[in-house]
């Protein structure tokens, strides 16, 4: 005997089955709209990982070896008042002959921890020198007026001879020059060019543009130069003692011309 169904039941039964077919319609909308977000998303990772990540200021200085770049160009700049003056007129202007007429050169450069000894962590972390020589915490007032003092030559007109600074105390020890572009040398230049004192005291860092790739060898060890140039301020160096060594504060000259006088 077949029992017939209530109205309600078939009624239940109809609406389960429409839910059904709803739910599995949304299903289906759902999971492709999950597949076109995972593909999104890869594409946008894909496209991240392709893009160059900005150099940071180390790496910018580490790979910063281009004759065109700003900063290159920048650092070799002649300043202004005398790019256009011929190296006659460079000569006439000269105001500054005597190395040891300059005040500030050759001082001390940050505070008293600088002349620590060798072995001294605050002097080989060199955490008490400031940035560039300047201010620190511990600075004492004299320090400062030597900087001071430096700076005021800067854009003045100079010229001095020498022979160019060594690495090191000893004899054997190689020029200190250094050629980072093709035809532009960093110089360290020894005003006492009889070499009376070592390691000598009284230097100048020269930026001097020559004849390219002759490293350390553009001179030797022998012969006197002398230079025509323009003042920039100070250049921080260490000068190496025989117990260790200390920072001190010289002048920075920008060459604009050089002769080999001996």
């Amino acid at each position: 005997m077949i029992k017939s169904v209530p109205y309600f039941n078939y009624k239940i039964v109809l609406i389960y089955d429409r839910g059904v077919k709803i739910m599995n319609k949304l299903s289906i909308a759902m999971t492709i709209q999950l597949i076109l977000l995972t593909s999104l998303l890869s594409l946008f990772f894909a496209c991240s990982s392709s893009v160059d990540k900005p150099a940071s200021l180390q790496e910018f200085k580490e790979n910063d070896d281009s004759n065109t770049s700003d900063a290159t160009q920048l650092y070799w700049a002649i300043p202004e008042p005398y790019t256009n003056l011929s190296i006659e007129e460079i000569k006439s202007q000269i105001e500054i002959t005597d190395y040891m007429v300059m005040k500030g050169a050759a001082t001390n450069a940050g505070t008293e921890d600088m002349n620590a000894d060798f072995y001294s962590e605050v002097d080989i972390t060199g955490k008490s020198k400031g940035a560039g020589g300047a201010a620190v915490a511990k600075e004492s007032p004299k320090n400062k007026a030597d900087r001071d003092a430096l700076n005021s030559y800067a854009n003045k007109l100079i010229s001095l001879e020498g022979v160019v600074a060594l690495t090191g105390s000893q004899k054997s020890s190689p020029q200190d020059i250094k050629e980072r572009t093709p035809g532009r040398y960093e110089i360290w230049l020894c005003a006492d060019k009889n070499q009376q004192r070592k390691p000598c005291r009284y230097r100048a860092f020269l930026l001097y543009e020559g004849p390219p790739g002759k490293g350390a060898e553009i001179f030797t060890k022998e012969e006197v130069i002398k230079v025509w140039g323009v003042m920039l301020g100070q250049q921080i160096g260490r000068l190496i003692l025989p117990n260790g060594y200390t920072w001190k504060r010289y002048p920075k000259i920008r060459v604009l011309d050089l002769e080999v006088i001996k």
